[in-house]
């Protein structure tokens, strides 16, 4: 097999790793054509891709001209990226090879794009595409093709699992927030919150994890930390470091406003700890905090003052957040019980394996309008 994998920060990413972990693992020899942009200012960033991808371009033609691919997986971006994706798609067209489209955004699912109309046309009606819910395959298939073959598997099928058996919370007393930090996941957002609800609930605390990406905010970031006694700063977090992060936590408020958001693994890595959830409802974040577990804030809300409100009742009703954080369990086993035999069925394809067909009871009971197919 061979992966594209597109230059993404953080959850995205996270998950075109996993799934070339998980494909090697299931035998394929996997060849990875990395797209990723270097660091430094957006210019930069572009104009350092142009050497990687004209030589990705040539190591795939030579692969496909020697028959030595079976099968592409293009993990697609979000903006301009696609120009690329297109090109990859064309060649992998062009030699008959199976293609697998991976999408992890919403920004060109508002409304129709003429660049993604453009890499869904030239991947023809064959290629199979990768979507998180379905809601967002819905909206792929009403604004660039009604016969598009795509079939959903959730994010929560590609998240690191507790390192320890989660529990369920028996009270309100710390609320966090992970992610990249910049001003569209909302991080100015939480410290809001988390200030009102801390200063009238007085045993509450707060923590805010990950790596501060956007350079630009730092100065006022640290200057609101030196003031808030009630926040802690624990930088960037991995494995068993983000998993004690979730277990110190309980509830996570994520007001993302990400143009490319959809569905975030650290949403779906709350609810497999345990955590409550109080989100923007962006994406697919509705389809996998509405099954239970927390509250989904509308777009055109005041995300602070509902946030607060839901997080002070919450504090003083114990047993009421005790059943939001047992459903947050619940939910999340639901999710992969649902999604798993989609991801082993894609695995299976990637690799060339006998596709095991999906249990009836899973087959179209997703309300997606497509032809969902695990190949």
């Amino acid at each position: 097999m061979i992966g594209n994998f597109p230059p993404a920060m953080g959850g995205q990413a996270a998950v075109n790793e996993s799934l070339r972990r998980m494909v090697s693992e299931a035998g394929a020899t996997v060849i990875s054509i990395d797209l990723s942009a270097g660091r430094g200012s957006l210019m930069w960033r572009k104009v350092s891709r142009i050497p990687k991808v004209v030589v990705g371009v040539f190591n795939l033609l030579v692969l496909l001209a020697r028959r030595r691919a079976d099968a592409v997986y293009i993990g697609v971006a979000g903006g301009y990226g696609q120009l690329y994706d297109t090109v990859f798609a064309s060649l992998t067209r062009l030699f008959r090879v199976r293609m697998f489209l991976h999408h992890g955004s919403y920004a060109y699912l508002a409304k129709r794009r003429r660049l993604t109309a453009t890499l869904v046309r030239t991947a023809g009606p064959a290629a199979t595409h990768i979507v998180l819910c379905a809601d967002m395959g819905e909206r792929l298939i009403a604004l660039y093709s009604p016969t598009l073959n795509v079939t959903v598997i959730s994010n929560s099928t590609n998240i690191e699992p507790p390192n320890h058996q989660p529990k369920v919370r028996s009270s309100l007393r710390t609320i966090g927030f992970i992610s990249h930090i910049t001003r569209s996941k909302g991080v100015f957002e939480f410290l809001d919150v988390a200030e009102r609800v801390c200063g009238t609930c007085q045993d509450v605390r707060a923590l805010l994890a990950g790596p501060i990406e956007d350079s630009s905010i730092r100065p006022v970031l640290m200057q609101r930390l030196r003031g808030a006694s009630w926040l802690t700063y624990i930088g960037p977090v991995g494995g068993e470091t983000k998993s004690r992060f979730y277990a110190e936590i309980d509830a996570f408020v994520f007001p993302t406003r990400h143009a490319d958001e959809a569905d975030p693994r650290v949403i779906n890595e709350a609810l497999a700890h345990g955590v409550a959830v109080i989100a923007r409802g962006r994406g697919c974040i509705s389809s996998a905090v509405n099954g239970g577990g927390g509250t989904v804030v509308r777009e055109d809300a005041d995300f602070v003052e509902e946030a607060e409100r839901q997080l002070i009742e919450w504090h003083q009703n114990p047993v009421l957040f005790s059943s939001v954080s047992s459903a947050a369990l619940a939910n999340a086993a639901r999710l992969r019980a649902e999604h798993l035999p989609r991801l082993d069925a894609l695995i299976s394809a990637l690799v060339s394996l006998p596709s095991p067909a999906p249990p009836p009871s899973q087959r179209n009971d997703d309300g997606s309008r497509g032809n969902e197919s695990s190949r």
